[in-house]
């Protein structure tokens, strides 16, 4: 695929590039615009580097795409509105930290009844000397590779997704909903896995041994390094990635220096289909 008005470097065979030629902090041009949706569906996650965006340029970027999505299931300690924002949350990490956000594979917010299209994290300050890198990894690749018995098995099942265990403590901030396990990605028409060990809670409609059995396979599966790939963070670096058809994973290992940055979701505009 050609590109005009901005480059793209893949930084793994099946998920991930990085995009060069492009400036955040200003305005973009319609036809920019067409090239990054075009590049996000090949590649699932773009990479930006060196783009010191305040909120304002943020929310523009998201705007770019369609409207922001606000968080379903409430606050919780890891993640705060910004006052007149409010589609962007503050992630702040430190030495006196419990836990991080997003320690395990998963969907951002598959819980919801529409998930969010896209999320955009934008890093403004990142520990020294490496750590606190995310990983990524391609749901579309994951299904490809299951044997054909076991894309027999899971056409038409569904699984239950709720909050995860952040919102423990928070009144009515566990919603349910029921996603069928294998999707079909609306732009790229490939199918994938849409179950993630973070918000699954249970395939509908077998027994509790058979659905434990098969989701921990799943994740298993997903979680290969074959289709993945770890994303090094530096000061104002930017990942957009399509909740349709990747996972990804927070790695805590900077304790106890700092990680602050600024999440926005793109709303989604339909359930996932089977």
């Amino acid at each position: 695929m050609g590109y005009e008005t901005i480059t793209v470097t893949l930084t793994s065979p099946h998920v991930g590039a990085e995009i060069g030629n492009i400036d955040l902090t200003r305005p973009l041009e319609g036809r920019q615009v067409q090239e990054l949706r075009e590049a996000i569906t090949a590649h699932g996650v773009l990479f930006f580097r060196d783009q010191k965006i305040d909120f304002a340029a943020h929310e523009r970027f998201v705007r770019y795409f369609g409207e922001p999505h606000e968080h379903v299931g409430g606050d919780y300690t890891a993640s705060k509105r910004i006052p007149g924002f409010p589609g962007i949350r503050k992630q702040y990490f430190d030495a006196k930290s419990e836990r991080v956000a997003g320690e395990e594979w998963h969907s951002d917010q598959s819980y919801a009844e529409i998930p969010p299209t896209f999320s955009i994290l934008y890093q403004e300050q990142v520990p020294p000397n490496g750590g606190g890198d995310t990983m990524f990894l391609s749901a579309c690749k994951a299904y490809e590779e299951l044997s054909a018995g076991m894309k027999t098995y899971l056409d038409g099942k569904t699984a239950t997704h709720a909050g995860g265990k952040s919102f423990d403590k928070i009144p009515n901030a566990r919603p349910a909903v029921v996603h069928p396990i294998v999707v079909r990605h609306p732009e790229s028409g490939r199918k994938l896995l849409f179950v993630n060990p973070n918000f699954t809670r249970h395939i509908n409609d077998i027994p509790a041994s058979e659905s434990r059995y098969i989701l921990q396979f799943l994740y298993d599966h997903l979680a290969r390094p074959h289709w993945s790939m770890r994303f090094r963070w530096t000061d104002h670096s930017i990942a957009m990635w399509d909740n349709r058809c990747t996972q990804h994973c927070a790695i805590w290992d900077y304790w106890p220096n700092v990680r602050s940055g600024y999440r926005m979701f793109l709303k989604g505009i339909e359930r996932p289909a089977a």
